[in-house]
C-alpha cells in the first residue's frame, strides 16, 4: 500500500508538468499565430491613423508620444519636432484654461469629450480646432488620444468670421488676429499698428440714395482697401456699418504707417463710380492710429486708443484726416 501511494505521488508530481512534443508544437503554433495577429492589428491601426484625414495625437505625462501626418500638417511641425513636445505649447494662451478644464472633466468622468479651441502653428498662424478626446492605455499607463478637425478653412467658420456684404474679416476674426499679432509682437519685441477708419458723411449717402446704394458703395470701398494693404500678415476688417480697421504687423518704424496712410488717401482721391444708376460718390474718412506697445498691450486697449484718436479727427473742421494717438 505504501508503494502504491508513493507511485501515485510520483504521477501527481511529474504528470502535470510533462508535455509531449505534439503539445509543445501546438502551443508554439498558437503563440506564433497570436503574435502575428497582434502585429498585423498594430500595423493596421498605425496605417489607419497615418492615413486619416483628421489630425491624431497621443500624449502621456504631458508629452506627445504619437502624431500622424494630418496633425503635423495642421500645426506645421514635423513628427520629429513634435515628439516629446508639451501639447499645451501649441494652444493659444487664452484658450488653455478652457482646454485644461475640458480634458480634466473627461478624465474624471471617464468619458469622451469635444472642445473648440485655437492652436498656434509653427509660422504663428492661429487656427480654430475641434478636438475630441478619449482616455486610453499605453504601456500600462494612462494616456490621452486626441482627434482633431481644422475648422479654420471650413465654410461654417468662413461664414462666422466674414462680413457677409464685403467679404472682409468681421470684428470677431479681427479680434482673433489682433490677439495673435499682439502675442507674436510680445514674444519678438516687435511693433504693430492699428488704424481705425470711420467714413465721413456715410449716413447722408443712405439718406440720399438709399441703403442699396450705400451697400454697393461699401463693397467698392472694401475693394479699394484691399489694394492699399497687400501684405499677407496684415488685415483689413469691417467692424461696423461704416467702420473699418486695418492691422499692420511688423511695423519697424512709423514711416511704414505713413506710407500706408498715404496710399489710403491717394486711393480715394477720386470718387467711387457706381453703375445703374450712374453715380460718382466722393469718399472721405477719419483715421485714428495706435501702436503696440506704445498705446496698449492688449487688443482691446489698442482698438480703444485708435478709436479715441479717430474721434479727435471727427472734431476737426472738414474731417477727412488722420490723427496719431498720443495717450
Amino acid at each position: 500500500m505504501t508503494e502504491s501511494i508513493g507511485k501515485k505521488k510520483e504521477t501527481i508530481a511529474h504528470g502535470p508538468s510533462t508535455l509531449s512534443a505534439a503539445d509543445l508544437r501546438r502551443i508554439e503554433v498558437q503563440f506564433a499565430s497570436a503574435t502575428k495577429q497582434v502585429r498585423e492589428l498594430s500595423d493596421f491601426i498605425r496605417i489607419v491613423l497615418s492615413l486619416s484625414p483628421f489630425g491624431v495625437c497621443i500624449f502621456q505625462n504631458g508629452r506627445l508620444i504619437f502624431t500622424n501626418r494630418a496633425f503635423s500638417d495642421m500645426v506645421g511641425f514635423g513628427a520629429g519636432e513634435l515628439r516629446g513636445k508639451n501639447p499645451e505649447s501649441l494652444v493659444l494662451e487664452e484658450d488653455l484654461d478652457h482646454l485644461r478644464k475640458g480634458i480634466l472633466s473627461m478624465l474624471r468622468d471617464q468619458a469622451e469629450s469635444s472642445l473648440m479651441f485655437r492652436v498656434v502653428t509653427k509660422d504663428e498662424t492661429v487656427k480654430w480646432i475641434l478636438g475630441s478626446f478619449a482616455m486610453i492605455s499605453m504601456n500600462s499607463q494612462q494616456a490621452v488620444m486626441g482627434n482633431f478637425v481644422d475648422l479654420t478653412e471650413g465654410k461654417v467658420m468662413q461664414m462666422a468670421y466674414s462680413d457677409p456684404l464685403t467679404g472682409l474679416p468681421n470684428r470677431k476674426l479681427l479680434s482673433d488676429r489682433l490677439e495673435q499679432a499682439v502675442l507674436s509682437a510680445r514674444r519678438r519685441k516687435a511693433r504693430l499698428a492699428v488704424l481705425f477708419i470711420d467714413l465721413d458723411g456715410f449716413k447722408s449717402v443712405n439718406d440720399t440714395y438709399g441703403h442699396d446704394i450705400g451697400d454697393r458703395l461699401l463693397i467698392e470701398i472694401a475693394a479699394r482697401l484691399r489694394e492699399v494693404v497687400r501684405r499677407e500678415n496684415d488685415t483689413i476688417a469691417r467692424i461696423g456699418g461704416d467702420e473699418f480697421l486695418i492691422l499692420l504687423t511688423d511695423v519697424a518704424e512709423s514711416g511704414h504707417v505713413d506710407i500706408v496712410i498715404g496710399h489710403l488717401f491717394e486711393k480715394f482721391r477720386t470718387p467711387v463710380f457706381l453703375e445703374e444708376p450712374a453715380l460718382s460718390i466722393p469718399v472721405r474718412f477719419s483715421v485714428g492710429v495706435s501702436f503696440y506697445p506704445d498705446h496698449g498691450e492688449s487688443a482691446e486697449a489698442l482698438v480703444a486708443a485708435a478709436d479715441r484718436a479717430m474721434y479727435a479727427v471727427k472734431k476737426t473742421p472738414g474731417k477727412n484726416s488722420v490723427f496719431f494717438c498720443r495717450d
